[in-house]
């Protein structure tokens, strides 16, 4: 049987990077929070930066060559690694068990599933909401108000860290650090104004800790990027204790 680059091997479910997203519909709302509630949800060797700040987001994702259409959202953060400073998405829900699959097994993202959904148009409003089994766990929204602008809120470059646990208790697990440079931004359509955040849980995760002091903008954005191969910074070996 040929060796392939995900399990199982006669029916791979995702092959390597790259994976390019190529229409994605968001809505964004980035907020302060209590900068210790949001140091709590910094794996080590990351560093939060302090300064409490979240961005919110909730989007319709098309990829041609994997999962197809699905719902994703979560909340991310600034962080420290070494002198470098970047981006790292602390909670992260996809539709998708191939995006799932491929977040976590590849890039160490903090995956877990969430119920299927749209980004809902009401009006002038964009609504969009994170639910898993059945509770909900991230809801934003916002009024488009004023066209323009936006490129900054697209991720340019993150950092994950990726645990690939050992099934033997005398054979350490590994923790690896992944940095991850998006590429090919386009922009296709932005449009800022007032935002609206929940965050709830359930037993299975809970963001209610993060809760917003204080909303300092919210986005619609449609647009599009290429997720190409990451690059390995970092890799310990982790016992299970």
């Amino acid at each position: 049987m040929k060796q392939h680059y995900s399990s199982p091997f006669w029916s791979p479910p995702y092959g390597p990077p790259p994976y390019p997203v190529e229409d994605a519909k968001l809505v964004i709302v980035r907020y302060e929070a209590d900068p210790a509630a949001v140091a709590g949800f910094v794996p080590k060797p990351l560093e939060p930066l302090g300064n409490g700040l979240v961005s919110a987001f909730v989007g319709e994702m098309w990829q041609s060559r994997g999962p197809g259409a699905y719902l994703e959202g979560g909340l991310a953060v600034g962080v420290r690694y070494k002198k470098s400073v970047s981006s790292h998405t602390i909670a992260l829900l996809t539709s998708q068990d191939e995006a799932l699959f491929v977040g976590r097994e590849v890039f160490g993202h903090p995956k877990l599933l969430c119920d299927p959904g749209t980004v809902c148009i009401e009006g002038n409003g964009r609504r969009a909401t994170l639910r898993r089994r059945g509770d909900e766990i991230l809801a934003v929204a916002v009024n488009l108000e004023e066209l323009g602008g936006g490129a900054q809120m697209l991720t340019k470059d993150r950092y994950f860290v990726k645990m690939i646990p050992s099934p033997d208790p005398k054979w350490p697990s590994l923790r690896q650090v992944i940095y991850q440079k998006m590429e090919d931004h386009k922009l296709r359509m932005a449009f800022r104004g007032r935002g609206w955040i929940r965050l709830g849980g359930n037993v299975s995760i809970d963001l209610t800790p993060l809760r917003p002091y204080k909303i300092l903008e919210a986005w619609y954005i449609e647009a599009s990027w290429n997720v190409p191969p990451a690059k390995v910074v970092e890799e310990e070996k982790i016992s299970w204790k």
